[in-house]
């Protein structure tokens, strides 16, 4: 990840807050978009090591709790995939 997307301080973080779905309650994620870009950057290949890339980076920044970290999972993939069609081939 790079430095220059670290934040700074709490605020910050709190700004870089993005709400989505899991297990269809709205649910607050930090970084997540700097997240999916570091994880498109890196290039990681198939669906279950772009899933694996990306909840390592979540976790860094966000408490998961266990019960329903595969639903976490399918709902950050869910963002990835929208935020790769979104900027298309």
């Amino acid at each position: 990840m790079n430095n220059d997307r670290i934040p700074c301080c709490a605020a910050d973080a709190l700004r870089r807050i993005r709400q989505i779905p899991v297990n269809g309650i709205m649910t607050g994620i930090t970084m997540l978009d700097e997240s999916i870009a570091d994880v498109k950057e890196q290039n990681p290949g198939c669906d279950a090591a772009v899933s694996e890339a990306l909840m390592k980076k979540i976790r860094v920044y966000n408490y998961v709790p266990p019960g329903v970290a595969e639903a976490y999972a399918r709902a950050i993939m869910e963002e990835y995939k929208k935020s790769v069609q979104e900027k298309g081939p």
